[in-house]
């Protein structure tokens, strides 16, 4: 059962021309809309409006019997008040547990429907539809805790095994650490694994501050055997097994949340909270704290804001205005200092080598800079210097790549509006890579080439496939002709 927001459904009975903007904008955002209204003219308009919003003509008190069981909430938004609390008293009968919005006039309308039985009441008519779908939405956030809640009690005394995305990043770690936390509410021991290593300096600078526990794996046959000494697994900024992650392809997890553009129909597991308008995994995990009444300490607090602005880029990029709310809740609570120790670690010399490379090897065309950076041993070295090549002159979309053991690593970021790199790298490089609109990466499997003894000729090959297919998706395969350039790789 996925119990993303944006797969909730939604029962409108009676509806005038603020319930129609409502059923639109709900429908906009991807949720499953159901509109019940006996003016047909009004219904007319609606389909009108937005095709997706089912429509059924009929006498909204005569409905009870139709999908409201499914609702996630239901809104009741007759413009009679007689009708609305007919209708309020009926629903309340039938359905005693679900959350139920109306509408009233007065102070006078609102208490006598508070009294029989309504969750919320938007008095007076100035800005109706606004009012609504914020407590619509209030009303899925509740439902998902209550979902989170009852998979995490399910894990019991066997306990919760939380997998981060590999090589994870501040995002997740720091959403990780606030399952973790979560979990502590309900007694329930979690444990916080990871595949691949903790290279860049930040993010290792935040694991030994916090002195917290994450357990490396090696082998998907590690990971199987932890899957089967726990009670539940949880899956944090990432979608899908196998992919930018070491849990076994086929594995189901409990728990996902992630804020990565992926295929939906590729997403199995009980619990799945996936946003990819939010522009970081550490707001959703914020709010989570919230809805739960869980104040963070100064060290999660620190982690979860630091998330926030580290995959924002200092809220330049993706930034939403829950990133910013939830920068507010948890800037009271950091520890300034733990913030500015992660923020300013020693970079490492393999680091600084990395970019130097990329920036030696960097060839451009038109708008568009890739890189092959070659062998590598520390893969968060690839996205410090893509951003760095993104910040040369006239350069709007990088990819940076380079090999580490058996597979070829890419990093890409972009500021350009047109360019949606999680999209662009997955027609590109397949289904191990992806992201978001301006900031993606992947993996590229080697297979026999990887165990060629000429190394030199695997850099030439590797690098040459890898920056044909970028250029060619981004639309510049021939743009280096075109400028008459001679920008061919270069071995150091």
């Amino acid at each position: 059962m996925a119990t993303d927001a944006k797969n909730s459904m939604y029962v409108i009975l009676g509806c005038g021309p603020a319930g129609r903007d409502i059923a639109h904008r709900l429908c906009e955002e991807g949720n499953e809309v159901m509109v019940y209204e006996d003016n047909q003219d009004m219904l007319d308009q609606m389909e009108n409006l937005n095709p997706k919003i089912k429509t059924v003509q009929a006498d909204p008190s005569h409905t009870l019997d139709y999908h409201l069981g499914q609702a996630t909430a239901i809104a009741i938004l007759e413009r009679d008040h007689s009708k609305n609390l007919k209708i309020l008293k009926s629903v309340r009968n039938k359905y005693p547990e679900k959350y139920v919005l109306t509408v009233a006039r007065d102070h006078a309308e609102t208490e006598e429907m508070l009294r029989n039985g309504a969750n919320q009441v938007v008095e007076g008519s100035d800005s109706l539809a606004k009012m609504v779908l914020k407590k619509l939405g209030l009303a899925a956030q509740r439902q998902s805790m209550v979902a989170l809640a009852r998979e995490i009690k399910g894990a019991s005394t066997r306990g919760l095994a939380i997998f981060l995305q590999d090589n994870p990043d501040p995002d997740a770690i720091a959403s990780g650490l606030a399952l973790r936390r979560i979990a502590n509410q309900y007694d329930v021991d979690s444990t916080i694994y990871h595949g691949g290593n903790i290279g860049h300096q930040q993010n290792r600078a935040l694991v030994n501050l916090m002195e917290t526990e994450l357990i490396q794996l090696y082998s998907q046959e590690e990971a199987k055997g932890i899957i089967s000494k726990f009670g539940k697994v949880a899956l944090i900024e990432a979608s899908t097994p196998s992919k930018n992650n070491i849990l076994p392809e086929g594995t189901i997890p409990d728990i996902i949340i992630d804020h990565h553009q992926t295929d939906m129909d590729m997403v199995k597991g009980s619990f799945i909270d996936i946003e990819d308008k939010i522009g970081a995994n550490s707001t959703i995990m914020t709010r989570y704290l919230r809805l739960f009444g869980i104040k963070p300490d100064p060290s999660l607090a620190t982690a979860l804001l630091y998330g926030i602005k580290s995959d924002t880029n200092d809220f330049t990029r993706n930034t939403t205005p829950e990133d910013m709310e939830a920068v507010a809740f948890l800037s009271p609570l950091i520890d300034l200092n733990l913030l500015k120790e992660i923020e300013t670690p020693p970079m490492s010399s393999e680091t600084l080598d990395i970019i130097g490379r990329a920036i030696r090897n960097r060839e451009i065309r038109g708008s568009y800079l890739a890189s092959f950076v070659e062998f590598i041993t520390d893969r968060d070295a690839l996205p410090q210097a893509a951003e760095v090549m993104l910040q040369l002159e006239g350069v709007d979309t990088v990819l940076v790549a380079g090999i580490c053991e058996d597979k070829a690593y890419i990093s890409s970021r972009s500021r350009d509006p047109r360019v949606n790199l999680g999209l662009l790298l997955q027609k590109a490089f397949g289904k191990n890579a992806g992201g978001h609109s301006t900031m993606a990466a992947g993996s590229i499997e080697l297979g026999i080439f990887g165990m060629a003894s000429d190394k030199r000729a695997l850099l030439k090959v590797t690098s040459d496939a890898i920056k044909k297919r970028f250029f060619s998706v981004v639309g510049a395969e021939f743009e280096r002709e075109q400028l008459g350039e001679d920008t061919g790789y270069e071995y150091s």
